[in-house]
């Protein structure tokens, strides 16, 4: 077995403790990083390595065999030029700088909640897209609208061909454990997806005080959309060495009322269903939940939370036993602190997030730029956590153990839209398909569901 094997084979070993309710030999580093972290730290043109990622494996190379995360460290990118200029996005452009942008757009107005309650996916497809995405608007570009979400697949899926082998050849080369399959995707909480893109978080914040039986109305009618693109593949036989994940958005700006009535009882209900599954679910807690740990405490066992502020030993106490508990660690600290004062901040850190396990180490929010990076730190917190971050009694059980017969399935009712066609409506318009062609079929239904949802968040 090589060096590079037995890597790989100890931190899939610590990540499956983790998940498995065991404390593990250490604590286990997530880190990534997208191509601009990289570019910057290089030297390398921003734009070039957006278009040419292959010119960053050098330096992608050099990174990995210097900082020792126990993850996957690059992505390609949640925003990209291609994708945006594709389809000749509004909502997302790369700016003179070479940073990716993302305006506050609003594409559905607020005398238009009946027509997205009458059907959501449609309203999204034939209203609310030709308003942020140029190029499916048939009244300017004609000739293009029909191809123009075509031409923006093809060109995402080849250069995340492109980026993919990059990764795979250095996840390979430094012992990084494999993606786990069948973990699930990621969704919204109805509400942040209606503030992302549709209304706006202005626009949500005031129809929450002059409509909000609309509102609540119009999350129950998104509710089978957000349901399902959070599923695994096989929902039957979910993995639960992951997390399908959530960005929470409009939560930490809400009034008490209307956070309870409003944001978390939708999603409550949808943690809910999955748990009913067996799957497990995480989420970004987005700037400070503070005050609202007892409403993540009464969400199900095995919830995995990236905080964003806030004290840690809150934290760690109020939710340390039932949820597995990731990052919190201020990035800021790589920029501000000298190589000593990070050290022993990083111990001081340890110190309080490894009582019990169930702490994955990683850092408050992602690093956007290669200013964010100060190298020498990087290196150090994570060589101080490897040191330091060694368990005494890996091995023993931690914390509450998952059952998912303590949830109940709401059974959410199944999509249905003029954009989504279901097998019998499909049977119907083409009687002589077989039977064994559903499968097929409903892979290609979904998959332009997926399109829509990524494109509207």
């Amino acid at each position: 077995m090589t060096f590079a094997e037995q890597l790989k084979e100890e931190r899939t070993g610590i990540m499956y403790d983790i998940y498995e309710n065991r404390i593990p030999k250490r604590v286990p580093i997530e880190f990534s990083v997208g191509p601009v972290v990289i570019a910057d730290l290089a030297g390398i043109d921003r734009f070039e390595a957006f278009w040419n990622p292959e010119i960053l494996k050098d330096a992608l190379d050099d990174f990995y065999s210097k900082v020792k995360a126990d993850t996957s460290m690059f992505w390609g990118g949640v925003y990209t030029p291609y994708s945006a200029q594709a389809l000749n996005a509004r909502n997302r452009a790369i700016s003179s700088t070479g940073m990716m942008q993302h305006p506050n757009t609003m594409c559905m107005y607020p005398e238009e909640y009946d027509e997205f309650i009458e059907d959501p996916l449609a309203f999204v497809v034939e209203k609310a897209f030709p308003r942020v995405y140029g190029y499916l608007d048939n009244s300017q570009f004609p000739a293009r609208s029909a191809l123009a979400v075509f031409q923006e697949a093809k060109m995402t899926e080849q250069m995340n061909s492109r980026i993919g082998k990059m990764v795979w050849e250095m996840d390979s080369k430094y012992g990084k454990p494999d993606y786990e399959p069948n973990v699930g995707g990621f969704s919204r909480v109805p509400l942040d997806w209606m503030a992302d893109q549709l209304r706006s978080f202005d626009g949500i914040s005031i129809d929450i005080r002059r409509n909000r039986a609309k509102v609540i109305a119009a999350e129950e009618a998104a509710y089978p959309i957000l349901y399902k693109v959070g599923l695994p593949a096989d929902p039957a036989h979910p993995n639960r060495h992951g997390a399908m994940s959530f960005q929470l958005h409009m939560a930490p700006y809400m009034r008490d009322k209307d956070f309870e009535d409003v944001w978390y009882a939708p999603w409550k209900r949808q943690l809910e269903d999955y748990a009913s599954l067996g799957m497990r679910c995480g989420a970004f807690l987005e700037e400070d939940w503070s005050r609202r740990l007892d409403y993540l405490l009464d969400l199900p066992t095995g919830m995995v939370y990236q905080w964003e502020k806030g004290d840690p030993r809150l934290f760690k106490d109020k939710l340390g036993k039932k949820c597995i508990l990731s990052g919190g660690f201020p990035i800021i600290y790589l920029k501000t602190l000298s190589k000593s004062e990070i050290v022993d901040k990083t111990k001081e850190w340890l110190d309080i997030m490894m009582d019990g396990g169930a702490y994955i180490f990683g850092f408050d929010k992602n690093a956007l730029s290669g200013g964010d990076i100060n190298m020498e730190n990087l290196i150090a917190v994570f060589d101080t956590v490897l040191e330091y971050g060694v368990y005494s009694d890996a091995g023993k059980q931690t914390g509450e153990i998952f059952k998912k017969e303590d949830y109940s399935f709401s059974d959410p009712a199944p999509v249905s839209s003029r954009a989504y066609i279901s097998w019998e409506k499909y049977k119907e318009m083409y009687p002589y398909t077989p039977e064994s062609a559903k499968n097929t079929v409903m892979a290609m239904e979904d998959m332009l569901l997926n399109t829509v949802f990524y494109m509207s968040c």
